[in-house]
C-alpha cells in the first residue's frame, strides 16, 4: 500500500510540475474536475502551452499595465468560439474561423491601458479590471484584446477552462 501510495505522490508532483498545479478563481483550493486542464504533451503539435500564452500577455506589457494581478484564465478554441467571447458577441474575423486560438483573461486590481480614444472620451470612475486577448495558439500574434470589469468571461463554455495564478 506504501509503495503504491508514493508511486502515486510521484505520479501527482510529474503531473503539477509539466502541466501546473491551479486553483478555483475563488483561491479555494483546486478546480473542481470538470475544470481539468491539458497538459502540453495533449496538445496538438505546435501549440503554445497554458503557461506560454500566458506569459506572453502577463510579461509582454509594461511593467505598469497591469497593477496587481489575481488570477489569469485561459481556453483554447477556435477562433469563431472564441472571439465573441472575448468581445461580448462581436466577431471581427481577424483569423479564419477554425484557426486554434488562446483566449486569455487577465483579472487584476487595475489596468493602466493609455490608448486611443475619440475625442471627449471621460474613463469610467472606477478603473477597468479585467483584460482580455485573443492570439493564435501557435504563434502568439494577438489580433483581439479589450478590457471591462466583466471578470469571469464564460470561457468554460468553449473549451477546457484553465485556472493559472498570477504569475503563470
Amino acid at each position: 500500500m506504501r509503495k503504491r501510495l508514493l508511486s502515486f505522490s510521484l505520479a501527482m508532483l510529474v503531473s503539477c510540475s509539466l502541466a501546473g498545479c491551479w486553483t478555483s478563481s475563488s483561491g479555494q483550493g483546486p478546480l473542481p474536475p470538470t475544470s481539468v486542464t491539458r497538459s502540453s504533451a495533449s496538445l496538438p503539435h505546435g501549440v503554445l502551452s497554458a503557461v506560454g500564452a500566458c506569459r506572453l500577455v502577463v510579461g509582454g506589457r509594461p511593467g505598469t499595465f497591469f497593477q496587481g494581478i489575481e488570477q489569469v484564465h485561459l481556453v483554447l478554441t477556435t477562433y469563431a468560439k472564441g472571439e465573441p467571447v472575448e468581445s461580448g458577441g462581436d466577431i471581427s474575423y481577424g483569423m479564419p474561423p477554425h484557426m486554434l486560438v488562446w483566449v486569455v483573461e487577465v483579472h487584476v486590481k487595475r489596468i493602466n491601458w493609455n490608448h486611443s480614444v475619440p475625442p471627449g472620451y471621460k474613463p469610467p470612475k472606477k478603473p477597468y479590471t479585467d483584460f482580455s486577448v485573443v492570439m493564435n495558439a501557435r504563434t502568439g500574434v494577438g489580433t483581439d484584446s479589450g478590457e471591462c470589469r466583466c471578470w469571469p468571461l464564460p470561457l468554460g463554455k468553449v473549451g477546457d477552462l484553465i485556472s493559472l495564478p498570477p504569475n503563470c
